[in-house]
C-alpha cells in the first residue's frame, strides 16, 4: 500500500501530465473552431478523475490517522457510564429476546432503563456518542470550517448583539435594516435519522466489535447527510443551505458563460477573482472555496492571464488543494456548472454559518422488520440545525451571463 508521501508525489506527477495533455487540447482548440479533438478530451477527462481518486484517497488516509480509536475499555470511564455500555452493547447484540435480558446483571438493566426515549429507544452513553460526533466531524467537509455549539432546545435564538456600527467625529451612527433585525435569527432544530442493518450472525460473533462497526458505519452516513445540507439544504425538514440561501445567492458574480464557467472568450479566471474580491479582506483571509467534485475537475483545466494554472495541488500534508491560494472543499451535494447554478460558494465559514447540535443521540433496534432476511435494523436519531447568520461573508459564483 503507497505512503501518503507517494500518494501526493503521484498526484504532482498526474497534474504534470494533466496540464501537458489540457495544452495540447486548447491548442487544437484554436485550429479547430474551437473544439479539441475526442481523442485529447478522453485523455484529458481520464487523468482528471484518476486526479480525484488520488485526492480521495489521500483524503481518507489522513483522516484515518487523525481519527481517534475508538476504545469501549477506556479507563476514564465513570462506573455508571461503563455500566451503559456495558447493558447497551448487550441490548445491541441480543435486544429484548427470550434470553436477552437474562444476560444482563440487575445494574446493567437499570442502567439500560434510565437512558430510554420517548421514540422507544436509549439515548446513547456518551463515549459511544462521541465516537459517532468524532467519527462525524473527521469526515465532514463543512462542520470543520463552521462555527459549531450545542443546545438543548428544538430552535435556537441567537443573541441579540448586532455588527458594530462605526463612525468619526461628529458623523452619526447608522443603523441598518440588518441591525434592526438582529436578535430575531433562529436556527431550527431537525431531526436526522440513519439507518443501518447488522447480519444476525455478526451480532452472535463475541469478536465482532458491534459498537466500533456501528461508530464508522452511522459517523460516515451522518458526515455525508449534514454536508448534504449544510450546502444546499435536503427538503424542508432539513437544515438551511447556504448555496440556497436567497440573501447569499443575492450577492453573487457571474460566469459571463450561459452554462458553463469558461468557453472561447470567457477563461474562468475573471469569475473565480470576482468570487475572490467579492468578500471584505477580514472574510477573504480565512476564506474558503465549498464546489463539489465534478466542478474542481472543471477547475483544474483553467489557467490566469499568464497561462499559469489556478488550481494548485497541496504538497504538505493535512493542508488541502487550494485555489487562488485558499483551501477548498468538497461538499458532493452542490450543484453542477449548470445554467443558472450556483455550483461554487467562496467564504468564512465560521463568520457566516452556524451549526448547533442539541445533545443526546438515541439508538432503536428494529428486531422483526428485517427478520425475514435474517438481520437487524438499527437506527440512529441525531437532531441538528444550520443557517446562514452573516450572508456578507459569503460570494457564489452564478453560471450565467449577467
Amino acid at each position: 500500500m503507497p505512503s501518503i508521501k507517494e500518494l501526493r508525489e503521484e498526484v504532482m506527477a498526474t497534474f504534470e501530465t494533466l496540464k501537458e495533455y489540457n495544452d495540447k487540447a486548447i491548442e487544437e482548440a484554436e485550429t479547430r473552431n474551437g473544439t479539441a479533438t475526442a481523442e485529447s478530451r478522453e485523455i484529458v477527462d481520464k487523468v482528471n478523475t484518476a486526479i480525484t481518486d488520488l485526492q480521495g484517497r489521500i483524503d481518507e488516509f489522513e483522516k484515518r490517522m487523525d481519527r481517534p480509536h475508538f476504545n469501549q475499555e477506556n479507563p476514564e470511564k465513570s462506573e455508571e457510564e461503563s455500566l451503559q455500555m456495558r447493558a447497551l452493547e448487550k441490548w445491541l447484540r441480543y435486544g429484548f429476546s427470550e434470553d436477552g435480558p437474562e444476560r444482563m446483571s440487575v445494574e446493567e438493566k437499570r442502567a439500560l432503563a434510565g437512558t430510554s426515549d420517548a421514540d422507544g429507544g436509549f439515548l446513547i452513553p456518551p463515549t459511544f456518542e462521541s465516537g459517532i460526533i468524532m467519527n462525524a466531524y473527521d469526515l465532514a467537509e463543512l462542520r470543520p470550517i463552521c462555527q459549531v455549539g450545542t443546545t438543548g432546545r428544538d430552535l435556537v435564538v441567537l443573541g441579540a448583539l448586532s455588527k458594530p456600527t462605526v463612525a468619526w467625529g461628529r458623523q452619526s451612527v447608522a443603523i441598518t435594516e440588518q441591525d434592526l433585525t438582529t436578535g430575531g435569527e433562529r436556527i431550527q432544530i431537525y431531526d436526522c435519522r440513519a439507518l443501518t442493518l447488522i447480519s444476525n450472525n455478526t451480532l452472535d460473533d463475541a469478536e465482532a466489535n458491534i459498537v466500533a462497526e456501528m461508530t464508522d458505519a452511522f459517523g460516515r452516513a451522518l458526515a455525508e447527510a449534514e454536508d448534504d445540507a449544510f450546502a444546499a439544504a435536503a427538503g424542508d425538514d432539513s437544515p438551511s443551505g447556504f448555496s440556497a440561501d436567497t440573501a447569499v445567492q443575492a450577492r453573487y458574480t457571474f460566469s459571463g458563460v450561459t452554462a458553463a464557467l469558461s468557453d472561447a472568450t470567457h477563461n474562468g479566471f475573471d469569475a473565480l477573482t470576482a468570487c475572490y474580491y467579492g468578500i471584505k479582506k477580514a472574510y477573504r483571509r480565512n476564506g474558503t472555496f465549498a464546489l463539489n467534485s465534478n466542478t474542481e475537475e472543471e477547475i483544474r483545466k483553467l489557467k490566469d492571464g499568464n497561462g499559469q494554472y489556478l488550481w494548485s495541488p497541496s504538497v504538505i500534508a493535512a493542508t488541502p488543494a487550494t485555489i487562488l491560494g485558499r483551501p477548498i472543499v468538497n461538499p458532493e451535494g452542490m450543484a453542477d456548472i449548470g445554467a443558472n447554478a450556483y455550483p461554487i460558494v467562496f467564504g468564512d465559514f465560521q463568520a457566516g454559518y452556524k451549526i448547533r447540535d442539541r445533545a443526546g443521540l438515541s439508538v432503536r433496534r428494529l428486531d422483526e422488520l428485517y427478520a425475514a432476511y435474517d438481520q437487524t435494523g438499527f437506527q440512529i436519531k441525531k437532531r441538528v440545525g444550520g443557517k446562514v447568520t452573516l450572508a456578507e461573508a459569503f460570494c457564489p459564483i452564478k453560471i450565467a451571463t449577467s
